[in-house]
């Protein structure tokens, strides 16, 4: 009787310990199956964030700026209203690199284009956009760069209440950099 007792005991701790071996073993698969999934090369740049600047109130009313990033952090939407000579707003807006391998910035469209279309820079006179050249810039994966923007109006025009709407899209590219 005794002798039963102890066999069945030992097959009872055998088979714990094999229950045990084969969550462990398990465990070990299931994390190098994960680690396989995450080498999988993933390509993502986008705009994370945006933020005004300190204004600068060239009469009354202060500057502002309003801002929703939109098409899969792709396109940043902005309008700006600026109301007497001197005003004058920047916006700081973050570009991060989310995948795991480098990216370029090939381009940032802006629409309307107030930098080198003159007939859009003139229709928005005495209101001037500019922003920082980011193009050719190349971000590594979890980089982030800065894209300063900065409306200024004019300093020798008459105050009036003027709202300017901007938009930038990213086009960027998978770089060659190891």
């Amino acid at each position: 009787m005794k002798d039963s007792v102890k066999t069945r005991n030992l097959i009872i701790i055998t088979l714990c310990l094999t229950i045990i071996c084969m969550g462990v073993g398990f465990a070990i698969l299931s994390m190098k199956l994960e680690e396989f999934h995450n080498n999988k090369p993933k390509f993502a740049v986008e705009f994370t964030k945006a933020s005004p600047r300190t204004p600068v109130m060239g009469g009354e009313k202060t500057p502002t700026v309003l801002s929703n990033i939109i098409n899969s952090n792709q396109t940043i939407n902005m309008e700006f209203n600026l109301y007497s000579p001197y005003d004058e707003i920047g916006y700081k807006v973050t570009i991060k690199n989310t995948g795991n391998i480098p990216a370029e910035i090939v381009n940032l469209i802006a629409k309307p284009d107030y930098q080198t279309d003159i007939l859009a820079a003139n229709s928005i006179f005495p209101i001037k956009i500019t922003h920082n050249d980011i193009t050719g810039r190349i971000l590594r994966p979890g980089e982030e760069i800065d894209l300063n923007i900065v409306a200024v109006f004019d300093y020798n025009s008459l105050p009036k209440d003027m709202k300017v709407s901007y938009q930038l899209s990213l086009i960027t590219k998978t770089s060659n950099i190891s």
